[in-house]
């Protein structure tokens, strides 16, 4: 068991538009209120991140100068013995709809100084939920930090329209091989089975060591499936591909707020051979559809190191982004 730590954050010096917050179910339903909310804020990620690591989140509530709240973050601080802190903010703040621009800068101003090396000698890592561009980078180099990583890209696919429509918007060689799978002999199973996981990690852990994947492990993904909280937003959903009674291909998508997240796939030589990713992707966009899941991101989409998997991605002919990057 991963030992206690306080949920809310510790101010170091008052800053009035900073609130912590130790309360889930009010977390949960404000991060149900934003537009395009992240897995990376989420409540049941950072519990993940506690349970599997020394890291500890802090929470925050974002003010404008009335007091009234404007969106939250959430930031992941490791201390050292030696040196202070580390802190990452990773796809946060996340800003109600409508908020002004003077109010969110103000707000990242007071996360910046939040945590500054005067503020308990803290060294911070902040992946902000920014657009690339100049105009955000400038931003950053205003609040004192340079860009150490270039802007990280992935796919948003609006799951707001029909079915139909958006079986019309995919790529026509991804809907080719969709109706291929979808003749197959293949049966798909929603229901949590504990050994289909556990070969769906295990093969997400070797791709990650074979292709020096940096994203979350096995072990992460266990975490917050076990942290997760349906009643409040956040669930881990496992579809599972056969032909007769074994499995040939898994994969594992991630529900938080209004939002969900494609984290980990795997498939045999005989579920590569019938498509079972694409039939296995579709229904799990469609189930969470359902669910009333409007926004799905597919978790990065970088041509360079993963080619294939990018082009799987992108067949969905979702909305390309690309954020600004990482700041330090």
């Amino acid at each position: 068991m991963p030992r206690p730590y306080p949920h809310a954050a510790v101010m170091t010096d008052s800053n009035p538009l900073l609130q912590p917050i130790g309360d889930r179910a009010a977390w949960s339903a404000l991060l149900a209120r934003v537009r395009r909310d992240t897995l990376e804020q989420s409540w049941a990620y950072g519990e993940a991140v506690a349970a599997v690591s020394r890291t500890r989140p802090e929470r925050w509530l974002l003010l404008d100068g009335n007091g009234e709240t404007i969106g939250l973050a959430q930031a992941f601080r490791r201390r050292f013995a030696a040196f202070g802190s580390l802190v990452r903010i990773v796809r946060g703040p996340l800003f109600l709809p409508g908020i002004e621009r003077a109010a969110r800068l103000a707000a990242l101003s007071a996360l910046r100084q939040q945590y500054s090396w005067r503020q308990g000698r803290v060294v911070l890592w902040w992946l902000p939920e920014l657009p690339g561009g100049a105009e955000s980078e400038t931003l950053m180099r205003e609040l004192g930090l340079e860009q150490m990583v270039t802007g990280w890209s992935s796919v948003r696919l609006d799951l707001t329209p029909a079915p139909a429509v958006l079986r019309g918007q995919l790529d026509g060689k991804w809907r080719n091989a969709l109706k291929a799978a979808e003749r197959s002999p293949l049966l798909l199973d929603e229901s949590w089975d504990d050994t289909t996981f556990a070969t769906v990690m295990r093969a997400h852990d070797v791709q990650r060591i074979e292709k020096r994947f940096l994203g979350p492990d096995g072990a992460f993904y266990r975490a917050f499936a076990a942290a997760a909280d349906p009643a409040l937003g956040d669930s881990a959903h496992l579809f599972t591909a056969k032909i007769g009674t074994r499995p040939v291909a898994g994969m594992l998508l991630l529900r938080h707020g209004r939002g969900a997240t494609y984290a980990a796939g795997w498939s045999s030589e005989p579920g590569r051979l019938v498509r079972a990713h694409h039939r296995l992707l579709w229904h799990g966009l469609l189930a969470l559809k359902n669910l009333g899941v409007e926004h799905f991101d597919l978790g990065g989409a970088n041509t360079e190191e993963g080619a294939g998997v990018a082009r799987f991605k992108l067949g969905l002919n979702g909305e390309v982004f690309t954020l600004a990057g990482s700041f330090a």
